[in-house]
């Protein structure tokens, strides 16, 4: 079974929680992944939204130096990969293949900051939380101005040194800068709007989990860009409670399928970041998932493609060799 995965938030819950990263309590932890033959897992360090500049800074870099010190103590169970011969290296051994990433922009948003992004390897930068930062506008900002002046000229220095954005969360007018900018973009962990529609009905927080999914132009316009779409684990985002499993997963990546995907759907679990349906917590938990869904008729090729082959194909290029 292998897996590449687009987004947890496991790092920062183990800064804050003071959990360890081989066999703490969370939805990853290393022991529960020994199952899995290849697996990489993208590890985002969260910027809450009232954080900004250098504090937003300062968070970013006392999760990353817990994270570096989990791993380092685990060095036989997981790599940091910043090349692609780190990834291939850490698959070969059976370890897994971690890549760094930054969920809101905040750390970065001052002159040169990409420059720190680099430095601490930083692969992909998710532009907003929620809210608004220096960058642009969240999804649950209110606002419909896109990006700002300091997000675009971020996304053209992204692009220069190989780092990709990541439009979930943002604002739908912020999107379409992203996607206009020409910078490598992905949604890491977003779901179908279409879906969500057709499927919630009495959820208080349906408006909120629309916001923070695609609607199917968004999708079409990834597909087209050669970006990536990861299928979120959230329940809301999935659909209404107890309809929030591995049937709503199908659900979502059926729809996506129709409309071209198949070169762009991914997984973007959210673990350790939200409120999962017990069938779907935890990285044990992947392998029933995919057999579910070759059980619903969605062949082994197309399977190798969401679960690794497209993210792999992806970050290849985004990886220096």
């Amino acid at each position: 079974m292998n897996i590449f995965d687009l987004h947890c938030d496991t790092a920062g819950e183990c800064f804050n929680r003071k959990m360890p990263l081989c066999d703490g309590n969370l939805h990853i932890n290393l022991c529960k992944g020994e199952q899995l033959d290849k697996w990489v897992q993208l590890f985002a360090i969260w910027i809450p939204d009232e954080l900004r500049s250098k504090a937003a800074l300062e968070y970013f870099e006392n999760v990353l130096l817990n994270f570096k010190n989990e791993t380092s103590e685990n060095n036989d169970k997981i790599q940091l990969c910043q090349r692609v011969s780190d990834l291939d290296n850490a698959l070969n051994n059976k370890k897994c293949a971690a890549i760094l990433t930054c969920e809101g922009g905040s750390p970065f948003a001052e002159k040169d900051g990409i420059l720190i992004a680099k430095e601490h390897c930083v692969k992909l930068i998710t532009l907003t939380w929620n809210a608004e930062n220096e960058l642009g506008y969240g999804c649950q900002s209110g606002v419909d101005s896109g990006l700002k002046p300091v997000g675009k000229e971020l996304l053209k220095q992204m692009e220069k040194h190989r780092i990709a954005a990541d439009v979930s969360h943002l604002n739908r007018a912020g999107f379409y800068d992203a996607i206009s900018s020409g910078a490598r973009v992905i949604a890491s962990h977003s779901n179908s709007e279409d879906v969500l529609l057709k499927t919630r009905k009495d959820s208080e927080d349906k408006f909120f989990s629309c916001r923070r999914s695609l609607n199917d132009e968004q999708i079409k316009l990834l597909i087209e860009c050669g970006g990536l779409i990861g299928i979120n684990f959230c329940k809301s985002f999935l659909g209404d409670e107890g309809d929030d499993g591995f049937e709503a997963v199908y659900r979502h990546m059926a729809h996506i399928l129709d409309l071209g995907g198949e070169n762009a759907l991914a997984i973007g679990s959210d673990f350790d970041g939200c409120e999962i349906n017990p069938e779907l917590a935890g990285i044990d938990k992947i392998p029933a998932l995919r057999g579910f869904l070759a059980r619903k008729g969605i062949n082994n090729l197309i399977l190798d493609k969401i679960f690794f082959e497209n993210s792999n194909n992806f970050f290849k290029n985004i990886l220096q060799s």
